[in-house]
Order: C-alpha cells, then structure tokens, then sequence
C-alpha cells in the first residue's frame, strides 16, 4: 500500500501527477553567469553533446579559442 504524500493530498489529480513525474526525474547543477540552475539530466547531456560539436567544427576549420560568452 502506498504512503500518503500529506502536501499533495487536496490538489488536483493532474497536479499532483505533475509533482510526483518532475520528483521522478534526475536533476544536474548548470551554473550560468554565477547562477546555478536544476536542470534535467536530458538538457545537461544535449548541452555536453552540443559542446563536443563545436569543438570538434573548431578542430576542423582550425580556429582556436574559448566556448562560451566573450568577456567584455
């Protein structure tokens, strides 16, 4: 027999669905600017993948340089 989750109880159905699928998930630190946001392990592995491609386009056409925002 399941536990009761006291603080889903008197929402709606589709809510507390909502809550318990996003609990289901793993979330990974992204830091932006000094700013640490959850994300969804999924966006961190697109983000991963996305970097190795423009590193391996740097390598290919020969440029150097850093990824991300150029400081000011």
């Amino acid at each position: 027999m399941a536990d009761i989750i006291k603080e889903l109880f008197w929402l709606p159905r589709e809510e507390q669905e909502d809550i318990l699928d996003n609990l289901s998930r793993e979330y990974n630190p992204l830091e932006i600017d000094g700013e640490v946001f959850m994300v969804p392990k999924e966006v961190t592995n697109l983000i991963d993948s996305l970097v190795l491609q423009v590193n391996k386009l740097r390598v290919k056409v020969g440029e150097m340089g850093k990824i991300g925002k150029e400081s000011y």
